[in-house]
């Protein structure tokens, strides 16, 4: 079989959970971990995991019933990953094509034995992929960034909006192997994060910023899965979600780490703009150290983000960013 660089696929979602007449966030962002785990597996010639989920803002929303086209193309890679552009699009009344998301997943190879393998390097042939390979690699460092700075939040979950689901995973979106896929665990973050922000504001609200998520271990099919769910900012019309999701077996009290998530939710008002929502206040010294990193983490995502938000004014900058937390 010939190693392919690139991959295009197209989906198609007629009913969802979400109340909304548009395809929720967590349904994209699997849509997109398919096209780009082909991508990668086809290059690599291997199984491989997804290691992490790129920011990717949604400046589009996907109606129900519409032909979503997902492209993925390699553009670096390291000794066992494989770094994925990906792009989502739809067709304009036109003829004509509209973006509604950009992404960079990054998937990590598996060979037979289980463990990371090597991978044949990305060589860019033209100056545009040469200049996305050093994107690639100069967004490696902002990553590293957000990572430490999530790692240092505090354990438990404060005074402000939370929640927590549980369950047992039963899903046939695995890989190969068995192991739940990316995108399967996407979509529990994405659902975790508009529960409890439609629990603060009292509206529907939909994902206008996800991703920035790393995958630290596996799930496996039987995990008890824990999704926290915690409001840490919000600007004027947006809220910020953090979610920690842990796995492990039924009868551990005290599960791992999965991934981490801080997705951007907004309530639409039906007009095509953000209604104005009530502010969170920091209260206890928690709340604020939180509200502090999760400023943090917003900066240096704000710095990957390739486009504006149409949910804002023009004056409020990337998802209303210039206004969260001031």
């Amino acid at each position: 079989m010939p190693r392919r660089s690139s991959v295009e696929l197209t989906f198609r979602e007629v009913t969802g959970t979400s109340r909304e007449t548009t395809v929720a966030a967590g349904v994209i962002v699997d849509w997109i971990d398919k096209t780009a785990y082909a991508c990668a597996a086809s290059w690599s010639r291997a199984q491989c995991v997804t290691a992490y989920v790129g920011n990717m803002h949604f400046t589009v929303p996907v109606p129900r019933d519409t032909p979503v086209t997902v492209q993925a193309r390699v553009v670096h890679t390291g000794r066992t990953s494989i770094h994925v552009q990906t792009r989502v699009l739809i067709k304009k009344e036109d003829g004509g094509w509209q973006t509604c998301t950009e992404c960079f997943m990054i998937y990590v190879a598996i060979g037979p034995d289980g463990e990371p393998m090597e991978v044949p390097p990305f060589e860019p042939k033209t100056e545009l992929q040469a200049r996305r390979d050093v994107d690639a690699a100069r967004r490696m460092d902002y990553r590293k960034q957000v990572e430490e700075t999530i790692q240092s939040l505090p354990e438990s979950f404060g005074s402000s909006e939370a929640l927590t689901l549980r369950f047992l995973v039963q899903t046939d979106e695995r890989y190969p192997d068995g192991r739940i896929r990316g995108g399967a665990v996407m979509k529990w973050i994405d659902q975790a994060a508009e529960i409890c922000a439609e629990r603060y504001c009292g509206y529907d609200v939909l994902t206008v910023l996800s991703g920035g998520v790393r995958f630290y271990r596996p799930i496996t099919i039987g995990d008890l899965v824990e999704v926290d769910a915690r409001l840490v900012l919000t600007g004027s019309k947006s809220m910020h979600v953090l979610v920690r999701v842990r796995a492990g077996e039924r009868w551990e009290r005290h599960p791992e780490v999965v991934a981490y998530g801080l997705p951007v939710m907004v309530s639409p008002d039906g007009t095509g703009a953000a209604r104005r929502i009530v502010r969170w206040e920091p209260i206890s010294e928690e709340d604020h150290e939180v509200a502090e990193k999760a400023r943090r983490i917003r900066d240096l995502r704000n710095a990957t983000l390739l486009t504006p938000s149409p949910y804002t004014g023009p004056h409020e900058g990337v998802v209303d960013m210039e206004t969260v937390g001031k």
